[in-house]
């Protein structure tokens, strides 16, 4: 658990860093002017940045189309250990690719995509095998807290050595290399079936198989059936709106306390990496609390978990909307924030008891939704925010609220706990 914590933490980082550094690449755009150009470098373009931020999404779609098949043939521990020296490569090689071309910039954030399409599936997939039925929402809470922590990590460390006399480049070859050594020492520990693991006593394979039905052999995947369940779709639906609000935190929260609320850039840093530490403790708690009380049915806690989030994602942007004062804005982006990781316990534990073995084709196509969203956001953002102003920022945040609130109206009434007729083993 731990080894695939860190994996899904450095793996993030890498598609994340971009998103930081963007705000002190200033010396490249300087020195593309040194030569006399008058023409407008790929930073000064609104649309080029724009595809530049959509690259990942773009990669993780390109990813997602051989994630199942490999899954099912070669397992996770391959799968996952190519994904993510992709992503390490991806992150050594951006200086080189920045000091190209646009094109090249835009093949690496493509690589970075590559690397994080993975992820979700990861989140479901490793629970599903290694956890104790009882410790499911643990699982779930400790591996999904890599999307925080890759930011706990990467804006601070970013902010510090973005001001240093070293700049912006080393952060890509610290994040790259870090990459690496956590992904080998994962493929050379993690085993796919913990029978077949060294360090798993018998007793501790007990606890972890209790209650779980054997596997009998390779099942086909109930693409149709999946696609066509009304609790799978009004969970894949919810996710959407998780995903708009999640994604303009992430790829423009330093950009929004940069410009709109303006923080200096190692402030920008602390500012936007510190409510994902609040995010992650809170995502910890919830973990715990939904494998401890069971007198609650496991509906009512996944629903629960579900709503409070979106509620608070909505009341959130909706307060940065409207006040004009830095203090509370910062406050309300670090409740919207807090309360967007709490989503994953509630849909993703939907669709474990739900899809059960077939869970890792459902938590594909959440990732492959929020790679739409990861590539539409931006070009949203820039559309609607071209000058940075409070303004245009308040417009947007408003139509995120509301297109939250609104997809997780069938959340409730059409999820269910009970595992489909096609995920059922004979």
């Amino acid at each position: 658990m731990i080894l695939s914590l860190l994996c899904m933490t450095v793996g993030q980082m890498n598609s994340l860093t971009f998103n930081f550094t963007v705000i002190c690449m200033q010396d490249i755009v300087e020195d593309y002017h040194k030569d006399n150009r008058t023409d407008l470098h790929w930073m000064e373009d609104p649309s080029q940045k724009s595809f530049i931020f959509s690259g990942v999404a773009i990669g993780a779609v390109i990813g997602l189309i051989p994630l199942v098949p490999m899954l099912d043939h070669i397992g996770l521990r391959i799968t996952f250990t190519l994904f993510g020296l992709i992503s390490a490569a991806s992150s050594l090689l951006f200086p080189l690719a920045v000091s190209i071309d646009f094109y090249a910039v835009f093949f690496v954030r493509i690589l970075q995509g590559i690397g994080t399409s993975i992820l979700y599936t990861v989140v479901a997939y490793i629970p599903g095998i290694w956890a104790p039925k009882n410790e499911m929402g643990t699982f779930l809470a400790v591996l999904s807290c890599g999307f925080q922590l890759s930011n706990i990590i990467c804006m601070p460390v970013s902010g510090i050595l973005c001001e240093s006399e070293y700049g912006w480049r080393p952060i890509y070859y610290i994040f790259g290399s870090l990459t690496v050594l956590v992904y080998v020492a994962f493929f050379f520990f993690y085993s796919d079936a913990p029978k077949n693991h060294f360090h798993v006593s018998p007793k501790e394979l007990s606890m972890i198989c209790a209650e779980k039905k054997p596997k009998q052999g390779k099942e086909s995947v109930p693409y149709r059936a999946i696609c066509s369940d009304k609790c799978v779709l009004a969970t894949w639906l919810a996710m959407c709106g998780r995903n708009v609000a999640f994604y303009v935190l992430i790829l423009y929260g330093p950009t929004y306390l940069r410009e709109v609320l303006r923080f200096d850039v190692k402030g920008t840093g602390w500012a936007a990496a510190l409510p994902f530490v609040s995010c992650a403790a809170v995502k910890f708690a919830s973990g715990q609390l939904t494998d401890r009380l069971t007198m609650f049915s496991e509906k009512t806690k996944f629903i629960t978990c579900t709503l409070i989030s979106m509620v608070g994602l909505a009341v959130g942007f909706m307060i940065m909307s409207l006040t004009t004062s830095r203090t509370i804005a910062q406050i309300s982006y670090t409740f919207a924030v807090t309360l967007s990781g709490i989503t994953i316990m509630g849909t993703i534990k939907c669709l474990q008891l739900r899809c059960q073995q077939h869970v890792h084709f459902a938590t594909a196509v959440i990732a492959f939704m929020a790679c739409i969203w990861q590539f539409v956001v931006p070009l949203g953002v820039g559309y609607l925010c071209p000058n940075n102003t409070p303004e245009e920022w308040s417009f947007l945040f408003i139509i995120v609220s509301v297109i939250v609130i609104v997809v997780n109206i069938p959340f409730p009434f059409l999820t269910t706990a009970e595992p489909a007729d096609y995920a059922k083993r004979q």
